[in-house]
């Protein structure tokens, strides 16, 4: 995030960024232990739950049953399956097929998976790559890489392929091509075992198969930030194969921003941890007050600091001190007294283990439903899915003012990966069920305000919106 005060950009000093305090008064300036952003436990299979085998063998049927279903009505002509024998589990003794007249061993395919074009195979890594994934990010993952090289195949198929299109859009089409299958998986009947918390695993995988933050989308092998990857899978999952096979003349919007200097790079792209609440408070504040005639200004006298494993420095609300585990590792704002409070220790891991926008999205939101509230928008108070879907909407719509410069500030290299990566991380640390797609759903409504502005974010529109989830 980069913050312009009196005209001067200003980012975190090279060593500043990892070691500074969210709120220097409290004296807890190391990050605390808390839930981060570390990789996603999963949900793995169960005592019933398949095996990876038996997972990897379901989606591939029923992957190529989806297309022979769906090809014909996107490109006019029928789809060519992959032969079961070129799908291959790649290991050390395994033969894989020449790709385009040159050899591959396993060690070209340790670590990833691709599609040959032309030479039509896929190769996946049998021993590394998928079962890890399998392993951390629970028994859906591997399925969406599958879908992703699939996309590829349905690239070559349909001659996209020689289009010359940038290499982020040829992979956010393949992104979305695994959305619309999953979307497929979801509603239907299917061989392949399907929970909706398996989204959850989706956007923590997602993430760890992102670009690197502050690269750019223009380079030879870009395949997006986290965002516009998850952007371009949610088209799929919602709008379905059609939203994909539109990418080639109506490409997403790619948000992926890269390192503006040296300086920033070291940094990370990071405010020094001092600054990232004013300047959250500041630029809500500008956004807020322009957009809502009736907002109350928003200043740091209104935000308060607390630690949960300090009972006495929990603020009361209401004339009520809240219990710890109501408050422990939340960002929330007190309707009773107009004050937001933040759990410190939670908020400091978040900065150090994510990133500044991590923490000024969270901040964000109950600024939001301090906004609700003045509305009077129903079931703000007790924080009903639609209201929390319309908060998040809001958020979002906050975040396009500052992509699109028209606050004092703007976003800087990695911020929106960050706003994903806090989200998950938010519902881990409240304890959220991994059963319960909380982070896939928010970050929809998120992308409504982002894409389409705060207008967007009508409670009706909303409302109905969860109904039809």
């Amino acid at each position: 995030m980069r913050s312009r005060r009196a005209g001067v950009v200003m980012v975190a000093l090279v060593v500043a960024a990892t070691i500074g305090s969210l709120v220097g008064s409290t004296g807890s300036a190391g990050a605390a232990s808390r839930p981060g952003s570390g990789s996603a436990s999963g949900t793995g299979a169960g005592a019933d739950g398949p095996t990876y085998r038996e997972s990897m063998r379901a989606a591939i049927a029923d992957i190529q049953d989806f297309w022979a279903r769906e090809y014909r009505a996107l490109y006019g002509r029928g789809y060519e399956p992959i032969p079961q024998a070129r799908v291959i589990a790649a290991r050390p003794g395994v033969t894989i097929p020449k790709c385009q007249g040159f050899k591959v061993s396993y060690r070209d395919v340790r670590g990833n998976a691709f599609y040959c074009l032309e030479s039509n195979f896929i190769a996946y890594d049998d021993v590394g790559l998928m079962p890890q994934f399998f392993e951390t990010f629970g028994q859906f993952a591997p399925s969406l890489i599958l879908a992703h090289e699939w996309g590829h195949a349905i690239q070559d198929r349909a001659d996209v392929e020689q289009l010359g299109l940038p290499s982020v859009y040829v992979e956010l089409q393949a992104d979305c091509f695994a959305g619309a299958w999953t979307g497929d998986v979801a509603v239907k009947p299917q061989q392949v075992a399907y929970a909706p918390g398996d989204l959850e695993g989706a956007v923590a995988a997602l993430i760890e198969l992102r670009d690197a933050p502050g690269s750019s989308p223009d380079d030879s092998d870009a395949h997006g930030s986290a965002f516009d990857r998850l952007s371009a899978f949610q088209d799929g999952y919602l709008l379905g194969p059609e939203r994909c096979a539109a990418y080639v003349d109506e490409p997403p919007l790619v948000v992926q921003i890269p390192f503006s200097s040296r300086a920033e790079a070291a940094s990370g792209g990071n405010l020094p941890a001092e600054d990232v609440i004013p300047t959250t408070v500041e630029l809500l504040d500008e956004f807020y007050s322009r957009v809502e005639p009736e907002f109350r200004s928003l200043t740091l006298a209104d935000v308060v600091a607390f630690d949960s494993t300090r009972v006495r420095t929990i603020p009361r609300c209401g004339g009520t001190r809240p219990d710890v585990e109501v408050v422990a590792n939340r960002v929330y704002f007190c309707i009773e007294d107009g004050y937001l409070a933040f759990d410190e220790p939670f908020l400091q891991s978040v900065y150090d283990e994510i990133g500044d926008f991590g923490v000024a999205t969270l901040i964000a939101n109950p600024v939001a439903t301090s906004v609700q509230i003045g509305q009077r928008i129903p079931g703000a108070r007790d924080n009903t899915l639609e209201a929390v879907m319309q908060a998040d909407c809001y958020t979002g719509g906050w975040v396009a003012a500052l992509y699109n410069g028209f606050l004092s500030g703007s976003l800087s290299a990695g911020d929106l990966d960050e706003f994903v990566q806090a989200y998950l991380s938010y519902s881990r640390a409240r304890g959220v069920s991994g059963d319960v797609p909380l982070t896939f759903v928010r970050v929809r409504f998120f992308r409504q305000g982002f894409l389409e502005g705060y207008g967007s974010c009508d409670y009706a529109r909303i409302a109905a919106q969860v109904a039809a989830l």
